[in-house]
């Protein structure tokens, strides 16, 4: 590679740990033989990010503010045209600068994926395992911007909680959208922090309270705020089953046939290697070594499980544990007054 691929753009998606990763990946490609047709497409992949990073830099702010015709825009008016959205016509109302910003994120995603298979099919395995180690926490991170937004989403456009709520949800979602190298850990670590460690914790079963891997999670680096505010005594009962989703990767009504079973046959523990793999989709278990697949699948399958049932207003959480923990953040520990500000 020549030095021109090592100068990275000041408006890429990528920060300065990201930079350090992919000069690494580089490095170890490079006296590799064969490694020549993928360098070339790892670098024209990271210079077409680079280059969708400049035009979203070319992209008004959502924090200034400008006219068109007798019409101002500003952050303000930005926030109340997503409060007034409804999910059916969300995207409608999405600025253009929105819109490029989620195309970024999940190029991000994808050129981490790229990494990954390169220093798979090339490296050794002793020599790619720190390296494959560092992509996946970059890629996930990435991840995690798109499944906060997807969190923050469902809550501003939902007309049934709080105008307050929802104003401080649109104005999170303009921090995402303004800076191309926003990380999820710079205003809801809560979030991101257990995202990371339920990652690396797989489910166990057993009597199906969750105690164990609620330990483990912790362990692994979770954030106690979330748990203890889902294991609060005052919980509902939606919110106690989100939380069980959240910690064994299957729905609720999935444990509940699980439980059914295990009083049928007189047990009271069931391990993993008793289920057939349909059943349980553990977000560290998914079929792939794929951490994005995996992760997006695991929350997504919840996600659209938990809108459903709050649409048809049927039995069972009509949130993610997430979202729960993420209303209760944006009342009570969220500073509006930073939000309101651009991250220059």
């Amino acid at each position: 590679m020549n030095a021109f691929s090592r100068t990275f753009s000041p408006h890429g998606p990528f920060d300065r740990t990201e930079r350090a990763t992919v000069l690494a990946v580089y490095q170890a490609l490079e006296a590799q033989p064969g490694a020549a047709s993928w360098l070339k497409t790892i670098h024209e992949n990271r210079r077409q990010l680079e280059r969708l990073g400049e035009v979203l830099n070319g992209y008004p702010s959502l924090f200034m503010e400008s006219s068109v015709g007798d019409s101002k825009r500003d952050l303000q008016s930005l926030v109340n045209r997503l409060t007034a959205a409804t999910p059916a016509n969300f995207e409608m109302f999405l600025p253009g600068r929105a819109q490029l910003s989620r195309v970024l994120v999940m190029g991000e995603v994808n050129f981490y994926r790229l990494l990954r298979a390169a220093c798979c099919h090339i490296l050794s395995e002793e020599r790619r395992v720190d390296l494959v180690g560092d992509i996946d926490h970059h890629l996930c991170h990435a991840l995690y911007t798109r499944l906060a937004e997807t969190v923050l989403t469902s809550i501003v456009s939902d007309n049934n909680l709080s105008i307050r709520l929802r104003d401080t949800a649109g104005m999170a979602l303009a921090q995402i959208w303004e800076n191309s190298t926003y990380r999820v850990e710079d205003f809801f670590p809560v979030l991101e922090a257990t995202w990371e460690a339920r990652r690396k914790v797989p489910a166990t079963l057993g009597t199906l309270m969750g105690t164990s891997e609620m330990f483990r999670l912790l362990e692994a680096g979770g954030d106690e705020r979330f748990v203890d505010w889902l294991a609060r005594p005052e919980h509902t009962e939606d919110e106690e089953a989100a939380f069980r989703e959240f910690l064994f990767g299957t729905s609720t009504e999935q444990l509940g046939e699980l439980q059914a079973r295990m009083a049928a046959e007189g047990k009271h523990v069931i391990g993993v290697d008793e289920l057939p793999p349909e059943i349980l989709k553990d977000a560290c278990s998914s079929g792939s070594d794929d951490p994005s697949l995996a992760m997006y699948g695991f929350f997504l399958s919840r996600h659209l499980q938990a809108s459903a049932r709050r649409h048809a207003q049927a039995p069972g959480p009509k949130r993610t544990a997430e979202e729960y923990v993420m209303l209760y953040f944006l009342e009570h520990e969220v500073d509006r007054q930073r939000l309101s500000i651009p991250p220059w």
